[in-house]
């Protein structure tokens, strides 16, 4: 628990960077439709390391880690793998048809709030 407890806040401060050049990412891609694909793939490996932090946090609160609120904590971890899914799921128009694309707006607000959920998730570990 020591080595994981040692790096889980640089990980996760560090995927929360990377979420938030994905929201600035996204914003210009607004604007130069050339990057559009880059930021939508930045985005599910975004979704992809968020889940794998909350997996360590789980792991973490598994060996007996016990964040001082702990019903907070667990919040934000659940807010951090749910509020993408919520946001950039769509459903096809009719059946058959692929699902349309969230807006790059959509995935910008989706990366900066996913961000400040995984700074808050490591704030109520101390």
């Amino acid at each position: 628990m020591d080595r994981l407890g040692a790096v889980f806040p640089t990980l996760t401060f560090t995927i929360a960077l990377f979420l938030a050049a994905v929201a600035v990412l996204s914003l210009l891609a607004l604007a130069v439709p050339a990057v559009e694909e880059f930021a939508r793939m930045a985005m599910r490996v975004g979704q992809l390391a968020v889940v794998a932090v909350v997996a360590l946090d789980v792991v973490m609160l598994l060996q007996g880690h016990q964040p001082p609120e702990r019903t907070t904590h667990i919040g934000y971890a659940v807010a951090a793998v749910g509020l993408p899914v919520l946001l950039l799921s769509r459903r096809p128009e009719a059946e058959g048809e692929p699902a349309p694309k969230p807006h790059l707006a959509v995935v910008a607000v989706t990366a900066a709030a996913t961000c400040v959920m995984l700074v808050r998730l490591q704030q109520t570990l101390n």
